[in-house]
């Protein structure tokens, strides 16, 4: 595990249960004092809450995320989800995140930024990649970075280094943040109306693998749903709603902050009341 861009980073789960992330999330959670961008918070059981009931539970769906580009299959999925936690005692309500839209373009300021830095440790030296047979340590440098790193590492470096040169550091990085903080205020307005947010976690349902390799806009713009949660720093996840022409769907769940226990809490209802998540794609047994 390395440090991509330190203010957006975040150790992620992949389980096959809501319950199976909460008992992960009992050994992974705790205050580490290496860590400058860790907080020293209490942790709870994030399995004592699970069983609760989620009866008039407030769930905010954003207008912004259900508009222009969003897969209509992945749509209907995820109001059917939505449905089923009606029906088990939710309220549904329409909320507004206005600055939804520049989040794509900010955080592709601020995390090539980030990466420019982060992955400058990685030179062939002390760890990672090394070219065989330098012929000197500029060679070492030149050849270990060209050679190990892909196209979009590259990519991200590259846009990085130009954000953050001098006459351009303003322009963008610094206007990059500007534009966060305001997604920031939008989630911190939202979560004095409702008690968690749900939508898509992307617009279309899984694709093939490498079929955007060669579009990198195409693949960026899969994150728009995604991409605010986490320069909000807010806790997020994705839970299975189904399948669309045999390729699953996400709806995504994102939480005030240190709400993990309670978005786990609502996951688990889910999966007590559906089957999606014992659902496997075409092809994967």
């Amino acid at each position: 595990m390395i440090a991509f861009a330190s203010s957006l980073d975040q150790a992620g789960l992949m389980t096959r249960t809501a319950e199976d992330a909460a008992l992960l999330l009992n050994s992974m959670a705790s205050f580490d004092s290496k860590d400058s961008t860790c907080l020293d918070e209490p942790v709870p059981d994030y399995t004592a809450t699970l069983n609760n009931s989620i009866s008039g539970l407030k769930i905010g769906i954003p207008e912004e995320y259900f508009g222009e580009g969003l897969n209509a299959g992945t749509a209907r999925a995820v109001e059917d989800a939505i449905k089923t936690f009606e029906k088990l005692g939710a309220t549904v309500h329409s909320i507004s995140l206005p600055h939804s839209h520049i989040a794509v373009p900010a955080y592709y300021v601020i995390a090539p930024a980030e990466c420019s830095a982060n992955l400058s440790r990685f030179d062939g030296v002390r760890y990672g990649y090394r070219c065989e047979n330098p012929q000197n340590l500029e060679d070492l440098y030149k050849r270990s970075r060209s050679e190990g790193f892909g196209e979009e590492v590259k990519r991200r470096i590259m846009v990085g280094c130009y954000a953050l040169s001098a006459g351009f550091y303003d322009a963008y990085y610094a206007k990059a943040q500007k534009a966060r903080r305001l997604i920031q205020l939008d989630f911190v307005d939202a979560f004095k109306q409702v008690d968690l947010i749900m939508g898509p976690t992307s617009p279309s349902p899984a694709f093939e693998f490498g079929s955007k390799g060669k579009d990198p806009v195409a693949m960026y713009l899969e994150d728009i749903y995604t991409i605010a949660t986490n320069l909000a720093g807010l806790p997020g996840m994705s839970i299975p709603c189904g399948l669309v022409d045999k390729k699953p769907v996400g709806l995504q769940i994102i939480g005030n902050y240190f709400a993990e226990a309670h978005m786990l809490n609502v996951a688990h209802q889910f999966q007590q009341n559906t089957q999606f998540h014992d659902l496997a794609p075409a092809g994967i047994q």
